[in-house]
């Protein structure tokens, strides 16, 4: 999920078990290690999108990291915490620190679990595995997932009673692991019409579209091409499959060898479509896309790839680079979508 929304369901997780325990604190204590293990996207910032692909949702996302470094980060709270109200001599014991800890852990673990649920791949089992996990049940924004968090922040933040509001910050998380749930159902139902449709063998996986659960782009994938179309489940109808031919060549094998290749292929799960062109110049230009990401119009077959251009004698020349797709954003795109994904 977004980074806001982490912060969002840290401060929630924080609300609902030590609201009563550490008092509004905590929420902003949630909140604060709710976005820790994003910060790893600062060496995508320092060293480029490669290594972003690389790091980004490894170290930080395993599940070792919130029971190993959450007790280093309770015990800064519960000294920050002692600092704050000396008055009180209960806040050096035990018990506060226990309820710190558990805070910091809770908040960490629960960040990739969230992110398990959308289709990015997080490294859960890192060290030991680099093996990414994604279930494609939710996007990576909700509005209405981070509404519901919001709603239960700005009741924990009132004056109201602890208990009360421990409460409803349950049922917030009560209804995102519902919400969360139905969107994978709703993936697992969309992949199985979308192979009862497809004529023929392939690989179909459904993907999550922008900010809803309901519309789901498909990508139906075989050894000749990749076969992308879209479903709605409030607009329920024959799905309309683009083709998109897969190239396999000298010059994209040449490509894909390449160390950059390598991983662009781990990072996108080997959901990638290759497609070559000339180059004007006797060389051939190769492109690799990631299918798991796209949107109607301009990228329909993804949003991002890399790109190489090979010599006459089949060899890589120059850096592979990174692109980027642009998206459709204008007005009548958005028309398209919301007709598309409701019907009206």
């Amino acid at each position: 999920m977004d980074t806001v929304t982490q912060m969002l369901f840290g401060a929630t997780v924080a609300q609902a078990g030590f609201r009563r325990r550490l008092g509004r604190k905590a929420m902003v204590a949630g909140a604060l290690l709710g976005m820790v293990p994003d910060l790893d996207v600062v060496v995508g910032w320092v060293a480029g999108p490669f290594a972003n692909w690389q790091y980004h949702r490894s170290l930080t996302h395993s599940l070792l990291f919130g029971p190993l470094v959450g007790p280093l980060f309770g015990w800064l709270f519960w000294r920050l915490h002692r600092a704050m109200v000396q008055e009180r001599p209960d806040v050096a014991n035990r018990d506060t620190l226990r309820a710190w800890i558990w805070l910091s852990i809770l908040a960490l673990i629960t960040h990739p679990l969230i992110d398990l649920f959308t289709s990015y791949g997080t490294q859960l089992l890192w060290p030991f595995s680099t093996y990414r996990f994604a279930i494609n049940a939710m996007p990576i924004i909700d509005p209405l997932y981070s509404l519901v968090l919001v709603v239960a922040l700005l009741f924990g933040s009132l004056r109201a009673r602890p208990a009360l509001a421990q409460d409803v910050a349950g049922a917030a998380l009560l209804f995102i692991g519902v919400y969360s749930c139905m969107g994978w159902a709703i993936n697992d139902r969309v992949q199985q019409i979308a192979a009862e449709q497809f004529d023929g063998p392939a690989e179909i996986d459904a993907y999550p579209l922008l900010f809803q659960p309901y519309y789901r782009r498909v990508v139906a994938l075989t050894p000749e091409a990749a076969h992308v179309g879209y479903y709605s489940v409030l607009n329920p109808k024959p799905i309309t499959w683009q083709t998109f031919p897969q190239e396999r060549s000298t010059a994209t094998n040449a490509v894909a060898a390449t160390e950059q290749a390598v991983l662009f292929r781990w990072f996108a799960m080997d959901k990638l479509l290759w497609r070559e062109e000339s180059d004007g110049n006797g060389g051939r230009l190769v492109e690799a896309t990631d299918l798991r990401y796209g949107l109607q119009g301009n990228a329909d077959i993804g949003f991002w790839g890399i790109r190489a251009r090979v010599g006459p004698g089949q060899e890589v020349q120059g850096p592979v680079e990174v692109f980027a797709i642009p998206r459709d954003s204008s007005r009548a795109a958005f028309r398209r979508f919301w007709a598309e994904l409701t019907g009206w």
